[in-house]
């Protein structure tokens, strides 16, 4: 008999991709779904899918027996500071959550859970109920090189396993072939030539929620999501006349949880980061201009006017191709997103603010206290790249770390390697470990 795999929590333009999924789990597991969103319990409904809760939300006067949660283990973990408040303050919300995801567990007995970045309100309790029942636990997330995701058992980014288990020596130590080197070769090439493939879309076309589904979606969203109006009008939308060359600063998703989870000099305060990169690019190289570019994601989140008003010799980019940027820049500065990777694609140093997935002394440039930082640009200004280093870890990434298959392609070769992945890690009895070097190419 199948066993089930708990999905909680995903969005709605995932739903369909893991319901697929099922065909090549089987027959050993079959995905269930724990959705809140009215839109992803739309797409499930339209796919035959039971819906788990049994209602979109409620509310709870006291925890259920037996739901055993620490609020101390949940607080790091969560990404914005309402989910953070209803765990301290015990909000009704929250008791109504913990006692659904523990009778759905209860209901189901999973032999695994699937969360998504790990750091939402209803991950992070899933994910502690499921320890304490001995349930295994793998984390997904976008992978950093195109069509790939991370798949892992204790978290993604600098919270997975890879991020900790490996040494830049022992990166650096690992044996390719020339297959594998120029296959990975033809990728980077495609990436920055904008010439990569689209990924295969499901063979009966895609699966939307009905319109009521997506009206009361959008109810709800206005009542709980934090957007400005009016703001970032003195950014233009399009890439501008760019400097020769420059220090590039790619801003990020204010809430995500890179920032607010893993940014401990400056969480998702965003406009001190920007402060202190202006001020120690104007000590070390006051002839370089600085470019910044918003995240298309949080461009009615955040209001950029009044920094633009206050540095008026910083080019600020609204939206638009980041590899043109990257092409021209001369280093990249980021807090620790993926555009870091991407900087080392185009042979750029890059200098990582926060903790991050690749945030290796000698492959990046990583500021670990806020007075470094003009030295620390001095130095990745003033030093060329590694590039039979960077080529290794990418390598690394690539056939090692990230699962080449990607959510949004429905190939059978994406599914096939997802799933493999994802039953690999369930079965595996000493999760999680460092995978053999084997350097396959399957």
């Amino acid at each position: 008999m199948a066993r089930p795999i708990a999905f909680i929590d995903l969005g709605p333009r995932m739903i369909q991709y893991f319901s697929t999924l099922g065909q090549y789990l089987g027959p050993a597991y079959v995905p269930v779904f724990f959705s809140l969103h009215y839109k992803s319990r739309g797409v499930l409904q339209r796919l035959q899918h039971p819906l788990y809760p049994d209602r979109h939300c409620g509310s709870a006067e006291r925890l259920p027996e037996g739901a055993d949660v620490d609020p101390e283990y949940l607080i790091p973990k969560l990404r914005t500071k309402t989910d953070r408040a209803s765990v301290l303050k015990q909000v009704p919300y929250y008791r109504w959550l913990v006692g659904e995801l523990h009778h759905f567990f209860e209901r189901i007995r999973p032999a695994a859970i699937f969360l998504w970045n790990g750091s939402g309100l209803a991950a992070t309790i899933a994910e502690q109920l499921a320890r304490r029942r001995g349930i295994a636990v793998v984390f997904g997330e976008n992978g950093y090189l195109p069509n790939t995701l991370q798949l892992d058992a204790t978290g993604v980014n600098a919270f997975s396993s890879f991020a900790r288990a490996w040494s830049l020596d022992e990166i650096r130590a690992l044996q390719w072939t020339e297959g594998q080197r120029q296959e990975l070769a033809r990728l980077l090439v495609a990436y920055r030539d904008n010439q990569l493939p689209h990924p295969q879309g499901p063979s009966k076309g895609r699966v939307r929620a009905s319109w009521i589904a997506y009206l009361r979606q959008a109810v709800y969203d206005i009542g709980h999501r934090k957007t400005i109006k009016g703001g970032n009008r003195l950014i233009p939308s399009k890439i501008s006349r760019l400097p020769h060359e420059f220090a590039f600063f790619p801003l990020q998703v204010r809430d995500d949880s890179q920032l607010t989870v893993h940014s401990p000099l400056y969480g998702n305060r965003l406009e001190e980061a920007i402060a202190d990169v202006r001020r120690a690019l104007q000590e070390v190289a006051p002839g370089l201009p600085l470019v910044i570019k918003l995240h298309p994601a949080d461009r009615r989140k955040s209001d950029y006017d009044p920094m633009v008003r206050a540095y008026p010799e910083v080019t600020w980019v609204g939206s638009g191709d980041v590899r043109k940027i990257l092409a021209r820049s001369r280093l990249v500065i980021t807090v620790n997103s993926t555009v870091g990777i991407e900087g080392l694609i185009f042979g750029k140093p890059v200098v990582v603010l926060g903790r991050s997935f690749y945030g290796f002394d000698g492959l990046v440039h990583p500021v670990r206290a806020r007075a470094e930082l003009p030295q620390v640009l001095r130095t990745a200004s003033n030093n060329p790249l590694d590039a039979r280093l960077v080529e290794q870890y990418l390598l690394f990434l690539y056939f090692i770390t990230l699962t080449r298959g990607h959510w949004r392609d429905f190939s059978p070769a994406s599914l096939e390697r997802v799933a493999s992945r994802i039953r690999s890690l369930i079965e595996s009895a000493d999760l999680p470990r460092k995978l053999p070097a084997s350097n396959s190419t399957t």
